[in-house]
């Protein structure tokens, strides 16, 4: 007895009529009286009534019926809620940020996403940034955002240019800096700056050097943090100054934070930072695709 039995017999059942229910299923009457027969066999209790000219339902067959319509409707429920997961409109997407600023950063594309594929389940994440990677990796993360520098390093990852910032200055509402209309770039040589630097530090300094030069200045000193989170609250500490992309440092709060932009004059080009997202190249889960065309050729 299989799938294609039961509903031969939910047919004959239904229309108490064999050569009507053979027609709908597009088999002979013969074929459908055989198949009822061996069904009966099989169950070991008869389905039909045939003692009259009119066939009818045993007990047992009105009973079987309720039971067999439940089995083919769990089966076609299962059937179409695996073949969504198979063509990726159905199933679940891990994300992960170095920080909640960039998940709210692309909010709006996450909603619509979310309203167009409504059986994806999205898992937002955040994670310091020398975890992104490994998450990849380690298949507990479809998609990561941070850096592209970073990014750039796994020859495994795929990725997709976000945006590029301006990189703007900010410090603790006590540091002298918070008190100026502007500052100069010379005056940022004799700063400490506080950055995320995942795994490396002389990697991720060496990446940013080129343009803070390009400024016109060079860091006193540069620390090392493990997220955005302890970069606030060293600035707010007043123990330093950073550089955040555009789109991070305008939602940082003065109110709640204590920390302050600071306008800035470079003697040469301002320095940027660039964002992106990494999937792994052999990522199989099928909602990645519909996934990732709410952030490909992003304004």
């Amino acid at each position: 007895m299989d799938i294609k039995g039961l509903r031969y017999f939910i047919a004959a059942a239904e229309r108490l009529n064999f050569t009507t229910a053979a027609k709908e299923c597009y088999i002979t009457q013969t074929a459908m009286s055989l198949h009822i027969g061996k069904m009966e066999t099989e169950l070991g209790f008869m389905l039909f009534d045939r003692s009259n000219r009119v066939v009818g339902l045993t007990s047992a067959g009105e009973d079987f019926l309720q039971k067999a319509r439940l089995i083919v409707q769990g089966y076609d429920n299962a059937v179409q809620h695996s073949a969504s997961i198979a063509a990726g409109v159905r199933g679940i997407i891990n994300v992960t940020f170095p920080s909640c600023m960039e998940g709210f950063a692309y909010m709006e594309r996450f909603k619509a996403f979310q309203s167009e594929y409504p059986d994806i389940e999205i898992n937002l994440n955040v994670e310091s940034p020398d975890k992104l990677i490994g998450l990849l990796k380690n298949r507990q993360s479809d998609v990561i955002f941070g850096a592209l520098y970073e990014m750039l390093q796994d020859p495994d990852c795929n990725v997709i240019e976000l945006r590029e910032d301006e990189a703007v200055l900010i410090c603790g509402s006590d540091h002298p800096f918070a008190k100026m209309d502007h500052v100069t770039a010379d005056m940022l040589n004799q700063e400490i700056f506080f950055m995320s630097a995942p795994k490396s530090l002389p990697l991720t300094y060496k990446k940013f050097r080129s343009k803070w030069l390009a400024a016109g200045f060079e860091p006193k000193d540069v620390h090392p943090v493990r997220n955005l989170d302890e970069i606030l609250m060293m600035i707010d500490l007043g123990r330093g100054v950073a550089l955040l992309p555009a789109f991070i440092s305008d939602n940082v709060n003065p109110l709640t934070t204590g920390v302050v932009r600071v306008p800035c004059e470079y003697e040469g080009e301002a320095p940027t930072m660039r964002v992106a997202l990494s999937y792994m190249k052999d990522n199989q889960n099928p909602t990645l695709e519909y996934f990732l065309k709410y952030f490909r050729d992003i304004d």
